[in-house]
């Protein structure tokens, strides 16, 4: 099966005047549609730059990314701004650029280049509903809590229906239960949409829903073990009364 999402061979090094930071060293790994995947790593460890560079935001040293067979850093600035307009969402809790907007109005307007203003909000409605938050339509940024900030920030995202969903820790800050929501609820979403799911998470809790975990430290990228198929595990048979 072709993946959604492919990095080879892909390095990144950060230089600051005579210091060194190499935050991938010639690493692979795919998303596949449908796929819910988290990479695990502990904080500085390039968690979010792997996923940067996986979402088109950022270029690597060298190696190639590619994205439903095209790769992202030979695209120019305006297909590659089409892709993250229609087909790659990038999620994270910065919130609306204007403190006026209402959730339903901030959700709508990556639509409004495609869609009637009525359309749009009434498929940002939609979107809030679909994640348990149609309550946050007519609030402020500043009105909601950090759980509902990250469901509305997720909203944003799927209301463009993505191929892909790439979220730096959408989970920081939140209690277990509001955590446990928004897990469930990306995995559903790559289940029932098949849209492709990458996120960074922070602590080995946070992994027990996703379909695969990766692991990042010192800049190397640590995948699943291979499932092994047709493996038997023979028990010795209890001995029947009568044999020796």
């Amino acid at each position: 099966m072709t993946p959604l999402l492919s990095l080879c061979g892909v390095s990144k090094t950060y230089v600051r005047g005579t210091y060194s930071l190499k935050v991938l060293a010639d690493e692979s790994f795919e998303v596949h549609d449908g796929a819910f995947v988290a990479v695990f790593g502990e904080r500085s460890s390039g968690k979010t730059t792997l996923l940067k560079i996986s979402a088109g935001l950022e270029r690597p040293d060298s190696g190639t990314v590619e994205f439903a067979g095209k790769d992202l850093n030979r695209l120019s600035a305006s297909a590659l701004a089409s892709v993250h307009r229609t087909k790659i969402a990038w999620v994270d809790r910065a919130g609306p650029r204007s403190d006026e907007l209402t959730m339903v109005d901030h959700i709508a307007l990556p639509l409004l280049s495609s869609h009637g203003h009525g359309t749009a909000r009434r498929m940002a409605i939609a979107a809030l509903a679909e994640v348990s938050a149609k309550e946050c339509a007519l609030a402020l940024w500043s009105d909601l809590s950090d759980a509902e900030r990250a469901h509305v920030s997720i909203a944003h995202a799927l209301v463009r229906e993505p191929q892909l969903l790439v979220l730096d820790d959408p989970t920081a800050g939140l209690d277990i239960v509001d955590r446990e929501r928004i897990l469930q609820l990306l995995r559903t979403t790559a289940e029932q949409t098949g849209a492709g799911v990458l996120m960074a998470v922070p602590d080995v809790p946070a992994m027990v829903r996703s379909h695969e975990v990766w692991s990042l430290s010192g800049g190397r990228l640590i995948g699943p073990p291979p499932q092994e198929l047709g493996v038997v595990l023979d028990f010795p048979l209890r001995e029947q009364p009568g044999q020796a």
